[in-house]
């Protein structure tokens, strides 16, 4: 019982990580805030036994880790890391199989790395809002409560940013129409 109070209360300091991160105008800060809450995560996955989610979010942190590197250079991530990424992802979800669900938090870090090789944060803001409707189908199962309402949080701030980032470039492009 103790390890489930715990490992709400961690999530709780994820959830708000997490969720803070999409609001980051650039890919390269939203990976390194997220890094910190996949790490809280991996911790609270590990103490409700979710050990296949503990393991997706610790490669997570590490995905993010490399990956910023090219984002801080605007450099494109390599199809060869993205690749290597997927694999290393794929081997570990394959080990750590137990049954069908085991399988919804590999094919999620698998998109994760797949929105995260993009340069464009939009394209990896797209994928954390989808990547956050499958999660919240996973925490319903393990009882991750405080997870639930983050995955939530995490779906409205999303689409927040999503919005706000449209108006941007709108107004952008007006300026620079008007400005010729």
């Amino acid at each position: 019982m103790k390890n489930v109070l715990y490992a709400q209360l961690i999530g709780a300091a994820a959830m708000l990580t997490i969720t803070l991160s999409v609001q980051c105008r650039k890919k390269k800060h939203m990976m390194m805030v997220q890094s910190a809450a996949h790490m809280l995560y991996a911790f609270q996955y590990a103490l409700l036994g979710a050990f296949s989610a503990a393991f997706m979010d610790a490669i997570a942190v590490l995905r993010n880790m490399l990956f910023y590197k090219y984002d801080k250079n605007k450099k494109q991530v390599p199809l060869y890391l993205t690749i290597t990424v997927l694999f290393v992802t794929g081997l570990i979800g394959y080990l750590n199989y137990t049954n069908p669900l085991s399988l919804l938090p590999v094919i999620i870090a698998m998109l994760y790395t797949i929105g995260a090789s993009f340069k464009d944060p939009k394209v990896y803001k797209y994928v954390f809002g989808f990547c956050a409707i499958a999660w919240l189908f996973y925490n319903l199962k393990f009882k991750a409560y405080v997870c639930i309402i983050g995955n939530i949080m995490e779906i409205t701030s999303t689409t927040i940013a999503l919005i706000r980032d449209t108006k941007n470039s709108k107004k952008k492009k007006r300026k620079k129409s008007s400005s010729k």
